[in-house]
């Protein structure tokens, strides 16, 4: 190990909860926050209302779950022992574990993605073995920051932000290069020490990636005719810089703009639609889908007919009683889903029992960080990664986080050190 002892904020190395509330805002708190300004009169203010308040319940039984009953778990784990400093040093082995994990990431997302990337199983693995470029990011980031190294941590984060064009360019898609992004972002705000420079470079962040997707919104019909059309990435590269080079500068009085977001980024319609037409008609799903999410944890490959697939289709349609074109991808969203089985009741129950299942994670993750130990943080960050598809159904979840499980222990298998 390295000569230096670090002491260390074991609350600084837990990022996983903060990630998890700040994708949730992403799609709950813009749309909402728009509808604050008079000069925007698009949807039905009071669906967006009631969608928002059943997120706000959430969030703050999250809150409730995470920091007030998750510590009382930490005795299972027999982690109640931790004072709220611990020492730790970087062992030599994580030298190579962050360059080991980001390898085997860009092998899952840019050679087995395309090979075995649809077949049963193999699909959900590969999927989230491309989440191996975060982790090995993360500990990247972790090592140059324990070892004073800048320019290391420097290089690291320039990589992550990479992640929106790359997956704009390969798939079309800004939300997931971009929940990428902000996982790396928030990881090492969470132990980077001037406070101050961290929150006004995430002021500046939010602004230029609000302006980025402006452009993007903007352009995103013929982009994907670029990049879906089969032609070549060096045309995918030159039509992705020519929105680049075009910057739609964010303005909120615009309403255009507004728009673009209330279209993407505003959850709560589909929510407040799901109150309103539940209301009436009391169809609750009575935890079908929690049911099933439970079910998604059992591999196809040993449960060939399992009837049971990720994502969220009908669901919206049926509990929101609106109709989508054909083909339109639709996802019902962990409020959304919470709310269809027990109403209000199931949001809190439900978040409360993420924000401890996530708080949990959190602290062991961070424990094992702290530890200096790459590979079993990597055992619980990689699942920890898969809570974060807010916007997704909850069988998409489970099946991501099972996947994350047996990733992490394949990987563990082999000689990274």
């Amino acid at each position: 190990a390295t000569t230096e002892i670090y002491t260390l904020s074991l609350h600084d190395a837990l990022p996983i909860s903060i990630i998890y509330i700040a994708n949730l805002s992403l799609i709950h708190f813009f749309g909402a926050l728009i509808y604050v300004f008079p000069w925007y009169q698009y949807g039905d203010p009071k669906i967006v209302l009631s969608g928002f308040r059943q997120a706000t319940y959430g969030i703050l039984a999250f809150a409730f779950g995470s920091l007030v009953l998750a510590p009382h778990f930490l005795r299972v784990f027999r982690l109640s022992r931790l004072n709220s400093t611990v020492k730790t040093t970087v062992p030599r082995l994580l030298s190579k574990l962050p360059k080991t994990y980001f390898l085997l990431g860009i092998i899952s997302y840019f050679i087995l993605t395309p090979i075995i990337g649809r077949l049963p199983t193999l699909n959900a693995l590969v999927s989230t073995g491309i989440q191996l470029m975060v982790v090995g990011i993360c500990l990247g980031c972790w090592q140059a920051w324990c070892e004073k190294d800048r320019k290391k941590l420097r290089n690291w984060l320039l990589i992550a932000f990479s992640f929106p064009f790359i997956t704009i360019v390969n798939q079309g898609f800004l939300g997931y290069g971009t929940i990428m992004l902000i996982t790396v972002l928030l990881f090492v705000a969470r132990f980077y020490p001037p406070k101050g420079k961290v929150i006004i470079a995430g002021i500046l962040l939010a602004y230029l990636g609000l302006t980025f997707y402006q452009g993007y919104m903007r352009d995103r019909v013929e982009l994907r005719a670029v990049i879906w059309g089969g032609s070549s990435v060096a045309n995918r590269v030159e039509e992705l810089w020519l929105t680049i080079s075009k910057p739609e500068w964010f303005n909120p009085v615009s309403v255009e703009q507004l728009e673009r977001i209330d279209a993407r980024l505003n959850q709560n319609t589909l929510v407040g639609a799901a109150v309103e037409n539940l209301r009436s008609t009391q169809n609750y799903a009575h935890g079908e889908t929690l049911w099933e999410a439970i079910l998604a944890l059992v591999p196809r490959a040993l449960w060939p007919e399992k009837p049971i697939y990720a994502g969220s289709p009908g669901i919206v349609s049926k509990y929101t009683g609106l109709e989508f074109a054909f083909g339109t991808s639709v996802g019902v969203g962990q409020v959304m889903e919470f709310y269809i089985n027990f109403g209000t009741v199931g949001v809190v129950i439900g978040f409360l029992f993420l924000g401890i299942i996530i708080a949990v994670i959190d602290i062991m993750a961070g424990y094992y960080l702290l530890a200096g130990n790459g590979q079993k943080f990597c055992f619980w960050f990689l699942p920890g990664l898969a809570f974060m598809q807010v916007g997704g159904s909850l069988v998409g979840v489970t099946s991501s986080a099972g996947a994350g499980i047996g990733v992490a222990y394949l990987a563990s298998k082999y000689p990274l050190r």
